[in-house]
């Protein structure tokens, strides 16, 4: 563990760095991203999602996120300035997404949400376009027509951490694992920390971390 992280980071720095560094090799499988190709991703305003946008913006990745509300557009867009940010709660809002990528094709999208959000992403989609969903926070399944796909030629992956154990090799777990240091070294500063409670206070916790709206990581100290 590098000594510039602090304990709140440090504690942070494996799960959500490992999987923005899963989701960047899942985006680079589309041959036009980094180019003309676009990224949009859901729930940016979350910490995968934000350091997603740090990485994406270091690597010149033409990028535009999207968030529930105006009010968390506003709390990203201070953070990422130059990166276009976009709320689902405006009717039109996927047309407002189109514009922001200037015309663009939008190659590739992040889901952690699923249901309802996953069919409108797969409608931003160009042909040829890439979707992998890394989460299922929404209850209702995803309804899509085959001609969704058949005709576009999309393509829609799943991404766990949980998969990625049981199938990356030792030396590919390790080059991760360094990339994640490396992501949590450059973007510390989007570790957010919800609260810290003592193991004692274990159930309250709990409660606190599926809270709506929670911003930040709720953290346990064992001591």
């Amino acid at each position: 563990m590098p000594d510039e992280l602090s304990d709140e980071v440090a504690a942070q720095m494996l799960t959500n760095p490992l999987t923005a560094v899963m989701l960047r090799r899942e985006a680079e499988q589309h041959l036009a991203l980094g180019y003309d190709g676009y990224l949009v991703q859901a729930a940016a305003g979350s910490s995968v999602g934000r350091l997603v946008t740090g990485m994406m913006q270091y690597r010149n990745v033409g990028l535009v996120n999207v968030v529930r509300s105006d009010r968390g557009a506003a709390e990203l867009r201070k953070r990422f300035p130059d990166v276009p940010v976009v709320a689902t709660e405006n009717p039109g809002w996927a047309d407002e997404v189109r514009k922001a990528a200037g015309g663009r094709p939008l190659s590739v999208a992040f889901d952690p949400v699923g249901g309802k959000l996953t069919e409108s992403l797969l409608d931003l989609l160009a042909p040829g376009g890439r979707l992998v969903i890394y989460g299922e926070l929404a209850e209702e399944p995803i309804s899509v027509h085959a001609s969704t796909l058949l005709h576009q030629g999309l393509t829609v992956r799943g991404a766990t951490l949980g998969r990625w154990l049981l199938e990356a090799s030792a030396e590919r777990r390790a080059s991760d694992a360094v990339a994640a240091t490396l992501i949590a070294l450059a973007f510390k500063d989007q570790f957010d920390v919800a609260a810290t409670y003592d193991l004692g206070e274990l159930a309250t916790a709990v409660k606190h971390a599926v809270q709506p709206g929670k911003v930040g990581t709720v953290l346990i100290r064992p001591w």
